[in-house]
């Protein structure tokens, strides 16, 4: 697809939107599979792909918008991603890049439903183990 294919996705985040979390930086060869092929954030999710060096090709894929192309490097605007839109990306040649994770609430989303999970059990632990002498006492 021309890379100067009119489309109708988003060129920027909508207002008000927070970041809440960010990946590491990605290489062309440290760049998960999954980032490759078709994937999408949730429901509220927005993001930004920031390329600090190389370029990286952008292509929304998803039928709900018209296809779109883009080639993302340092002196050009993020690539925005909309929430539950497929979308896909390509490095051309050695790149450096991170996503930016943004959304409405200040609450976490989590990543999936087994996060929710970890992080009860985990303040559960942590309660645990700050306080040994309840659970000694057969106080839960």
């Amino acid at each position: 697809m021309d890379i100067n294919t009119p489309s109708d996705s988003p060129n920027e985040l909508p207002e008000g939107l927070v970041l809440y979390r960010q990946t590491d930086i990605f290489t062309e060869s440290s760049v998960p599979a999954g980032l490759l092929r078709d994937h999408c954030t949730k429901a509220g999710v927005w993001g930004l792909i920031q390329v600090a060096e190389g370029r990286l090709r952008y292509h929304v894929t998803d039928q709900r918008r018209t296809g779109a192309v883009s080639i993302l490097a340092p002196d050009c605007a993020a690539g925005v991603v909309e929430p539950t839109i497929l979308h896909c990306v390509e490095p051309l040649g050695p790149v450096r890049f991170l996503v930016q994770f943004y959304r409405d609430s200040p609450e976490p989303i989590p990543l999936c439903r087994h996060e929710e999970m970890a992080r009860r059990e985990n303040e559960h632990r942590a309660a645990v183990a700050a306080s040994p002498d309840r659970l000694a006492d057969g106080q839960s």
